[in-house]
């Protein structure tokens, strides 16, 4: 018997009676799905949401086989009752397996998050065989008290904790015009449209290189996050310098399924500096311009999210330019921390 089927058949004789567990079927699942973790989302009052786009995305990214790598548990009344899945990051200098899923908050207490739990973590510690040393992880809104409690019952440990913060143009005055924050002399501003995007991926990487828990982000990963559906790279910016190198950059996003709930804000997605060119203001300077163009195209405000023990000191940058904490994450692990 293969491993995927003994998991199948473990899982399905753990559930409760008329319940059926089989592999996920993104076009056929991801609509319930989204619905689903939204709405244990809207049960503990967390106000960032799920697109329907944003998790096809993640489910049929590069390297995600959804079939083998994510489950789905029906209800008698053929309904989704929970989910699980188990993605591998597994690079050579920090592999580790992501744990994610949900069960539907009229569903709890009757052990499928366990269940579900099991059965993803199995799945992980298969994906993580050949490398040892490696962490799994998952991560939660820190309102998830149940799944929290979950994760803790397993043997994990709360590791990183992330902050979504907030920005008001009603509560901080801020320009219209980009020539009110001008960059400094020897660096140009680019478009993204306008520059190597190859390059800008190598910029990327060398940016978050010595941040917790991160890895290069391969071509084909680049190329689909900078094609998601939250992407607006026509409000991003690259600095350069006057010879053309690429020194800076902000990329930014939107998530209307938002705005509901916090308002039609505009995402900074991610800012980073060359190693080389930090301590000089462009970080601030990409913040400030980005809150320009947020406020003229007729944004409410900005939104950003921030590891809470940022390497950079990114979170006082943040607040240092008005951003104010507004909801947050918790990382768990299972492993070394320092291998992450």
């Amino acid at each position: 018997m293969s491993q995927s089927l003994d998991r199948l058949l473990r899982l399905s004789d753990s559930l409760p009676a008329g319940f059926t567990a089989m592999p996920c079927d993104v076009e056929r699942d991801v609509a319930e799905l989204v619905a689903l973790t939204n709405a244990n989302y809207h049960a503990v009052g967390y106000p960032l949401l799920y697109s329907e786009g944003d998790l096809r995305e993640d489910l049929t990214g590069a390297g995600v086989d959804a079939a083998a790598n994510a489950i789905v548990v029906r209800a008698p009344d053929g309904s989704i009752a929970g989910w699980a899945w188990a993605i591998g990051a597994t690079d050579a200098e920090k592999p580790r397996a992501y744990l994610d899923g949900g069960v539907h908050p009229g569903l709890h207490g009757i052990g499928l998050g366990r269940s579900l739990f099991a059965w993803s973590k199995d799945r992980a510690e298969e994906l993580l065989a050949p490398f040892p040393g490696a962490t799994i992880q998952a991560q939660t809104v820190e309102l998830e008290e149940r799944t929290q409690r979950l994760y803790v019952a397993a043997g994990m440990r709360p590791i990183r904790y992330y902050s979504e913060m907030l920005l008001r143009f009603a509560d901080r005055p801020t320009s219209s015009t980009l020539s009110d924050a001008p960059l400094p002399a020897g660096y140009q501003s680019l478009r993204i449209a306008d520059v190597d995007l190859e390059e800008l991926r190598v910029l990327k990487n060398h940016c978050f290189a010595d941040h917790w828990g991160t890895s290069s982000m391969t071509p084909i990963e680049w190329q689909e996050y900078l094609a998601a559906e939250s992407a607006r790279p026509a409000l991003g910016e690259v600095i350069a310098t006057e010879s053309g190198q690429l020194v800076a950059y902000q990329l930014t996003g939107a998530f209307p399924q938002d705005t509901d709930t916090v308002g039609h804000v505009l995402w900074v997605n991610n800012l980073g500096v060359h190693r080389e060119h930090r301590n000089r203001g462009l970080a601030r300077l990409l913040l400030e311009r980005h809150l320009i163009r947020a406020q003229a195209d007729g944004y409410e405000g900005s939104m950003l999210g921030v590891d809470a023990e940022s390497l950079t000191g990114a979170n006082k940058l943040y607040e240092s330019v008005g951003y104010r904490h507004h909801s947050s994450a918790v990382r768990f692990i299972l492993g070394d921390e320092e291998f992450s």
